[in-house]
């Protein structure tokens, strides 16, 4: 019996060395003969994997692994980004989702959002302006009126002040503000004269002290403040500021209006003006105004030839 188990015993040795591949005498030439790396990191991964696991807790370890994971993947993965911005851009510039980037950030729709941030667009010939601010300034407003009348003697509508006309006139508006006050008055303001109509606009679109406004635009107007400084400039400013006066009924008349430009002017082009031998005190203020006109193309001449 002692023989018969022995011998099982040393059997099963003999057969293991050669063949089973588990044995440690079999472990140490395997390393040797096949690319050791690969085989040292599959071991190693799952130690690495388990520290963290006893450290971390499973929130932070889910967090971790997925760190691992971006860690890991492509870098090409990096690059959309880049193009997510433009698609942040597209509902703004009112485009197709599948636009391209270059598309998306292209002149067209920089020149329309600076359009829609203006006080008002003139539109063109034969078109309404349209005016997206709710307050506009008094020379805004002229200059607005002005192309709105231009597009009416262009559509042929001769009545300025008739219904029609005004309600064209309420459709240029863009503003909510304003559209929902034309809408709550807009019965009233068809019953109003022309002077009234034109004096609640202003008083809606420029302020309710527009009126004070202008008349200090008038009356404290300097020559050297406007453009260039030249006399042409400053008349003409002025001489708009004064058509809204007229609008209502409200205009400076000519004589306090020559005496104002005669106390705007520069001194060294006053100067001129009386080595000229120029009447300022004239009563003639069309013939007033067409020489000093003249006068100052003179005076600015010279000036660039002394300079």
């Amino acid at each position: 019996m002692t023989r018969s188990r022995r011998k099982p015993e040393s059997t099963p040795v003999t057969q293991t060395d050669p063949t089973s591949p588990s044995a440690s005498q079999v472990i140490e030439p395997e390393p040797q003969q096949n690319s050791p790396v690969p085989q040292q990191n599959l071991p190693a991964s799952p130690v690495a994997s388990t520290t963290p696991v006893n450290s971390v807790s499973p929130q932070h370890l889910r967090a971790y692994r997925h760190l691992l994971q971006s860690k890991k993947s492509n870098p090409r993965a990096y690059t959309p980004p880049p193009s997510k911005e433009p698609v942040d851009l597209d509902p703004l510039s009112d485009s197709d989702s599948s636009c391209s980037s270059s598309l998306c950030s292209s002149p067209v729709t920089m020149s329309s959002s600076s359009k829609s941030n203006e006080a008002w667009t003139n539109n063109g010939p034969g078109k309404a302006p349209t005016v997206n601010s709710r307050f506009l300034k008094p020379q805004e407003y002229g200059h607005m009126k002005a192309s709105f009348i231009r597009y009416l003697r262009k559509a042929k509508i001769s009545n300025v002040t008739d219904d029609a006309a005004r309600d064209q006139f309420m459709s240029c508006f863009q503003h909510e503000q304003t559209m929902n006050f034309f809408v709550a008055t807009h019965d009233d303001l068809l019953k109003l004269s022309s002077f009234e109509f034109e004096k609640s606009m202003l008083d809606h679109l420029v302020g309710l002290d527009w009126l004070k406004t202008i008349h200090a635009l008038i009356l404290n107007a300097h020559q050297d403040s406007f453009e260039n400084g030249t006399f042409n400039v400053m008349y003409e400013t002025l001489i708009s500021y004064n058509a809204l006066l007229k609008s209502v009924g409200s205009e400076i008349n000519n004589a306090l209006f020559q005496s104002t430009l005669r106390a705007a002017l520069n001194r060294d082009f006053e100067h001129f003006l009386e080595s000229e031998g120029v009447d300022l005190t004239t009563s003639d203020f069309p013939a007033w105004v067409s020489l000093l006109k003249e006068k100052d193309v003179h005076f600015r001449r010279s000036r660039e030839e002394t300079f």
